[in-house]
């Protein structure tokens, strides 16, 4: 009997962000496990997936740099350490969640990839102020503007009210330059339009995440005389007659 934890295409829809990669990998191998292991499984193929489960997480924390997630390889038996691995595990995703979680619905945390398109649009937005026909005194608030935006834009989370008040200022400030009609309008929508997007696809991945997990104990080994490899056997009834 095999049985994987994590499927191909588990990994394939994992999250870019290293600590939410940890997270989904946490919660579907303890999910698998709490699904596969019952008192009817054979001995051996729960131990087998237990292993499975501190062996996966482990290998993911490790490689994501997520601390205080160790295999308990210095146990002689490390089925033993089970339940601490759990804790372990379960303490550390509750801990990502946390710090996503306060406060979020007015901002969003943008994608590198994000970044660097809305970058993009900024130094459109920089050219067409820099060659519009407008007072240099109005040139230089809208630079400020602009400077400030690249700043938030560079903040861990953007702010949807600062950004959208930085992006009005800079749309009222150059309506009156000849230019306006040529890159403006459409950087300006782009860079809404890519905060917007990232926003939804932070929402949706919550909404993936749900809420933090519960520890579940999990079904304790059955007696040797009950359980056997492959075959199983009832308990002795008092009125059983025992052979010697």
């Amino acid at each position: 009997m095999e049985f994987d934890l994590m499927t191909e295409e588990d990994y394939h829809n994992l999250p870019e962000e290293p600590e939410l990669k940890f997270v989904i990998i946490e919660a579907t191998c303890r999910r698998n496990m709490n699904s596969v292991i019952s008192h009817e499984t054979p001995a051996s193929f729960d131990a087998l997936i237990r292993s499975q489960y501190m062996t996966l997480v482990a290998t993911a924390a490790t490689e994501l740099g997520i601390q205080g997630v160790e295999y308990p390889s210095h146990l002689s038996d490390p089925s033993e350490g089970l339940n601490r691995f759990m804790l372990d595990a379960s303490a550390a995703s509750t801990r990502i969640r946390l710090r996503r979680t306060p406060n979020q619905a007015g901002s969003v945390r943008l994608s590198a990839r994000t970044r660097g398109r809305i970058e993009l649009q900024m130094r459109k937005l920089r050219d067409v102020i820099e060659n519009a026909d407008m007072p240099d005194a109005r040139r230089r608030s809208l630079i400020d503007k602009l400077n400030a935006l690249a700043a938030e834009i560079n903040e861990p989370r953007v702010s949807f009210a600062k950004t959208m008040a930085i992006i009005a200022f800079i749309s009222v400030g150059i309506t009156t330059g000849a230019s306006f009609l040529a890159d403006a309008p459409e950087a300006i929508t782009t860079i809404a339009s890519l905060i917007g997007q990232d926003k939804e696809a932070e929402d949706a991945e919550n909404a993936r995440l749900g809420a933090p997990p519960v520890p579940k104990a999990l079904p304790a080994p059955a007696p040797p005389s009950t359980k056997k490899d492959g075959a199983f056997s009832r308990p002795l009834q008092d009125d059983d007659e025992i052979p010697f």
